[in-house]
C-alpha cells in the first residue's frame, strides 16, 4: 500500500513510474509544537507535503498561511533556492519531505507536473489569488483569543464607588473594568456611564449595585472567530478571557477586528453588521489595510481590484441604507461608475456615482440623502469628483425618464463634456436599491445606439488624448515635475486601453463592464485579435500593478497616491517590462484608429 497521497496536486498527475519514484525518495518527518522547519532565508533543498497537524507560513510576525494535511510547501521556494518566509509548527505536524533532486526529475519528466511550478504569468496570479483567499479563511479558523490583543483587566471592589471606576478608567485609559464582590465578577463599561447621567445616578452608589455579574466570557484558547461570534450573538462589544475558569483579560471587539482587519471575509462581515456610520468608517480604513498585506503576499492587481470592487459595493451600499429611508432605497437605484464600476479602482480615489429613481417616485428626503451620502463618502477617505459626478449633484440624480433623455443627448446632442459622461456612465454597475433601473437605462442607451460609424469614431478619439511615453528607440519619455523625472502610468497606457477597449465594447454592445472581461469577450466574439488581445490584458495588469505599488509606496510615505511613478528608480527588469508593457499599448492604439477608421494619426 502506498504511504503516499497521490489523489492532490501536483502529484495527481503522476504516471505510475514517477509513483514510484516519489515513493523510494520520500521520507516522513515529526515536527514538535512551535518548531522551525524553513527559517526565512535559509536555503531550501526539500518540498515538504502535510499528513497531518498545522504549519505557519510567518512574514516578520505576521501569519499569512495556514497548511494542513494535503497542503504542500514551499514550491516557490524550492525553485529559487531560499525561503522567503518562515514555515514553523502550530499544531505537531507528521510531514512528508521529497528531496529536490527528485522534485527537479520529475519537472523534467512530466511536463504537467512541471506546469505547477512554471505556470503562465496569468494563470500565476489567477491560482495565488485564489490560494491566497483559502488560507485566509483557514488562518482565521485557526486564530485563538491568546494571539489576539487582549488587554490586562483592572479590579475595583464592589464597595467603591462610580466616581472611583470613572477615575480609574480615565487614569488606567480602560473602557472597562471588572468588580471583586465576594466570590463574584462583575463588569462596569464605559457605557454604564450613559445610563447613569440618563437615570441621575449619584457619583458615590457602589459599583457592586451598577456592575453586570452576568459576565459573558470566552477561554483563552477558544478561537477567535467563535469570540466575534459571542460578541454579534450578545450584541456587545467585549468579553472577559477566562483560564481555568479564572478572568486573565479583556478582550475588546475593537481589537478583535483590528487583528482580523486583513481579511476581506471579515470586512465584510463588519459591513453588514455595521450599525453606524462611524463604524462603517472604521472598516473603510481596513480596506486600504488589506490591500497593502495582500499585496505583499503575491495578490496581483486585477485580482485585488475585483476584491476592493466588492468590499467598496458592500460598504456604499450600507451607508446608503444607514443614510436614506427604506421607501427611498427600494424606488431608486445607486450606481457606482469609471473605474469603481470597472473594477479596477483598488486605492481610495475620486466618487463617481449616481441615482436613478423611479418614475413617479418623489421624497422629501431625497436631496439631502444624497449631500449626506457624498459627504459620508468624503470622511471615509474617497475623495469629491472634480468634475461633481455624485448623487449631490442634480446632474447625477434623475427619475428614469429624465436620465434616459440625458442619454440621448449624450449620444445625439452632444456638449462638451457628453463624451465623457457617457463613457463614465457605460462602465456603471449597480451598488444598492432596484438594480432594473441600471439595466434598463443600458438597454435604453443600447437601443438608440446606430451604425454611425461617426459617432464610434468621435467616441475612440479620446485614445488620442495622451501619448505613449515611448521614444523610437525604446526609451521612456519622461517629464519633470520638481526636478523628478516622472511618467504617468494611466494617462500613458492605462486610459488608451480602457477606453479603446471601452469603445468597442460600446460599438459591439457588450454588458460586462471590466475591462479584461470585455477584452475575453471581444477575443471570443472575434472582434479583437487573440495574441493582441492576450497581450493587451497582460499589459493592463502589469501597469495596474505598477502604479498600485507606487501607490502604496506614498500612502506608506504619507503622501496622496498619484499615477506618477519615477522610472529611474526602478530596477532594469521593471524598466524592460515596462517598456514592453507599452509597447503593447502603441500596437493598441494602432489597432483602434484602423478599427475605427481614424485618419490623420
Amino acid at each position: 500500500m502506498s504511504r503516499f497521497d497521490f489523489l492532490h496536486p501536483p502529484f495527481d498527475v503522476l504516471t505510475v513510474a514517477e509513483r514510484e519514484q516519489v515513493e523510494k525518495a520520500v521520507d516522513i518527518v515529526f515536527y514538535p509544537n512551535e518548531e522551525v522547519i524553513l527559517g526565512s532565508g535559509q536555503a531550501v533543498d526539500s518540498l515538504f507535503m502535510v499528513i497531518k497537524g498545522i504549519v505557519r507560513e510567518v512574514a516578520e510576525d505576521e501569519i499569512i498561511a495556514v497548511y494542513h494535511a494535503n497542503d504542500t510547501f514551499d514550491a516557490r521556494a524550492l525553485i529559487a533556492g531560499n525561503s522567503v518566509h518562515r514555515f514553523e509548527v502550530h499544531e505537531e505536524a507528521l510531514v512528508f519531505v521529497l528531496p529536490k533532486e527528485a522534485v527537479m526529475a520529475l519537472i523534467e519528466s512530466n511536463p504537467v507536473f512541471g506546469a505547477f511550478f512554471f505556470q503562465s504569468v496569468s494563470e500565476k496570479f489567477s491560482a495565488m489569488a485564489q490560494r491566497s483567499g483559502n488560507r485566509e479563511l483557514q488562518t482565521l479558523l485557526t486564530a485563538t483569543v491568546r494571539e489576539a490583543c487582549v488587554k490586562t483587566p483592572v479590579f475595583l471592589d464592589s464597595t467603591q464607588t462610580v466616581l472611583d471606576a470613572a477615575r480609574t478608567m480615565k487614569q488606567q485609559r480602560a473602557k472597562s473594568i471588572l468588580v471583586r464582590d465576594g466570590e463574584r465578577i462583575g463588569i462596569f463599561t464605559a457605557s454604564d456611564f450613559r445610563d447613569i447621567i440618563l437615570t441621575n445616578t449619584p457619583a458615590n452608589t457602589a459599583l457592586g449595585d451598577t456592575a453586570h455579574f452576568n459576565l459573558v466570557t470566552t477561554d483563552a484558547g477558544d478561537y477567535l472567530f467563535n469570540a466575534l461570534l459571542t460578541m454579534t450573538r450578545h450584541h456587545i462589544q467585549r468579553v472577559v478571557v477566562t483560564e481555568n475558569g479564572q478572568p486573565t483579560g479583556v478582550l475588546e471587539q475593537i481589537d478583535l477586528l483590528s487583528y482580523f482587519s486583513n481579511h476581506s471575509h471579515l470586512i465584510a462581515q463588519q459591513i453588514e453588521l455595521a450599525e453606524s456610520l462611524d463604524t462603517l468608517k472604521s472598516v473603510a480604513g481596513q480596506i486600504d489595510r488589506l490591500v497593502a498585506v495582500l499585496s505583499s503576499h503575491g495578490v496581483k492587481a486585477p485580482q485585488l481590484a475585483r476584491l476592493v470592487q466588492t468590499l467598496n459595493a458592500q460598504l456604499f451600499a450600507r451607508a446608503w441604507r444607514l443614510i436614506a429611508p427604506e421607501e427611498l432605497v427600494d424606488n431608486s437605484c445607486l450606481i457606482v461608475m469609471g473605474s469603481e464600476g470597472r473594477g479596477e479602482q483598488i486605492i481610495k480615489t475620486d466618487q463617481d456615482n449616481a441615482l436613478i429613481v423611479r418614475d413617479g417616485f418623489s421624497h422629501p428626503y431625497l436631496e439631502d440623502a444624497c449631500a449626506r451620502f457624498s459627504a459620508t463618502l468624503i470622511e471615509f477617505g474617497y475623495p469629491p469628483c472634480p468634475g461633481q459626478i455624485m448623487v449631490n449633484n442634480a446632474l447625477w440624480r434623475k427619475p428614469q425618464v429624465d436620465f434616459h433623455d440625458q442619454l440621448y443627448r449624450w449620444v445625439y446632442l452632444p456638449d462638451a463634456d457628453a463624451q465623457m459622461n457617457l463613457a463614465i456612465f457605460v462602465d456603471a454597475e449597480a451598488v444598492a436599491g432596484d438594480a432594473e433601473l441600471l439595466h434598463q437605462a443600458k438597454r435604453y442607451l443600447r437601443s438608440i445606439m446606430s451604425d454611425d460609424a461617426g459617432f464610434y469614431l468621435r467616441f475612440a478619439r479620446a485614445i488620442e488624448q495622451f501619448d505613449t511615453p515611448l521614444g523610437l528607440f525604446s526609451q521612456l519619455l519622461t517629464k519633470s515635475q520638481g526636478g523628478v523625472s516622472t511618467l504617468d502610468l494611466k494617462k500613458g497606457g492605462i486610459f488608451p486601453i480602457v477606453h479603446g477597449i471601452r469603445a468597442m465594447a460600446l460599438e459591439y454592445q457588450l454588458e460586462a463592464s471590466n475591462t479584461l472581461e470585455r477584452i475575453k469577450t471581444l477575443v471570443e466574439q472575434g472582434h479583437l485579435e487573440a495574441q493582441l488581445g492576450h497581450d493587451t490584458a497582460e499589459a493592463l495588469g502589469f501597469l495596474l500593478e505598477m502604479r498600485l505599488k507606487a501607490g502604496l509606496s506614498m500612502l506608506a510615505d504619507g503622501k496622496a497616491p498619484s499615477n506618477l511613478i519615477e522610472p529611474d528608480r526602478l530596477s532594469t527588469l521593471e524598466r524592460d517590462l515596462l517598456k514592453d508593457a507599452l509597447a503593447v499599448v502603441k500596437r493598441f492604439k494602432t489597432t483602434i484608429r484602423h478599427h475605427f477608421k481614424m485618419t490623420g494619426f
